[in-house]
């Protein structure tokens, strides 16, 4: 194989490479083919970096998750087989871990389709205004907006699922604590009380979102609503 040749299979590759950067990055249509511009001649460069901090994001909200449920499991050691186990038995845990799992995967679920190019709220924005500066008819225009709104929609949805499991999580991390400090302290359990009923509330949250039906999930982001993060 000559210099040629191997000038041929970098150039391929560097395109390949390009492609898939455009598909896979998130944002605007400008930033993504910035990305991709960049990565066809630095393509052994640029795509580990990418691949990498790709990996890095998703595993965030999973490591998260991990240690919610550690701190469970540890919370209810600290009372088993002590008076304060009623605070948190192991049918309780099994519950909770079962709701903040569902949370955790409905929310990548969301993170993972709002990551493709048919869901880019910047891409359907500067379809909007296309349309608007050609005249398109009513009935295209209104589909168009109709599309830009249920993205929006789908982002007040993940905005919101990231919230409630970031708080649930710092909650339980302080009911381990409680608990931890009510068995060695043998002060009162109405703190830690107090807080298993806080979680249970959120927890209650989680599992009527993960059970709502597709309108139900339109009807509260309508409801509720929220700007949408910053696509610039």
């Amino acid at each position: 194989m000559n210099l040629a040749d191997l000038g041929v299979l970098y150039g391929l590759a560097g395109t390949l490479s390009g492609v898939f950067v455009y598909r896979a990055a998130p944002g605007s249509r400008a930033r993504a083919l910035g990305s991709a511009a960049v990565s066809v001649p630095l393509w052994p460069l640029w795509l580990p970096v990418l691949l990498a901090s790709q990996k890095i994001e998703g595993s965030s909200q999973r490591s998260a998750t991990t240690e919610a449920e550690a701190a469970l499991l540890e919370g209810h050691e600290a009372v088993r087989n002590t008076p304060l186990e009623p605070l948190l038995p192991r049918a309780a845990v099994d519950r909770l871990l079962r709701e903040l799992r569902r949370a955790t995967e409905r929310y990548a679920e969301l993170t993972t389709l709002l990551a493709k190019k048919g869901f880019d709220r910047a891409a359907a924005e500067e379809r909007v205004a296309r349309l608007e500066q050609r005249g398109a008819s009513p009935r295209t225009l209104a589909s168009a907006r109709l599309h830009l709104e249920n993205v929006d929609r789908l982002l007040c949805l993940s905005a919101r699922d990231r919230r409630a499991l970031e708080e649930l999580s710092e909650l339980i991390a302080a009911l381990r604590t409680q608990l931890v400090f009510a068995r060695y302290s043998g002060s009162s359990p109405g703190e830690a009380s107090d807080i298993v009923t806080e979680v249970w509330a959120r927890v209650e949250m989680l599992g009527t979102s993960n059970d709502a039906s597709p309108f139900d999930l339109e009807l509260s982001a309508a409801i509720t609503p929220c700007n949408p993060p910053s696509t610039s």
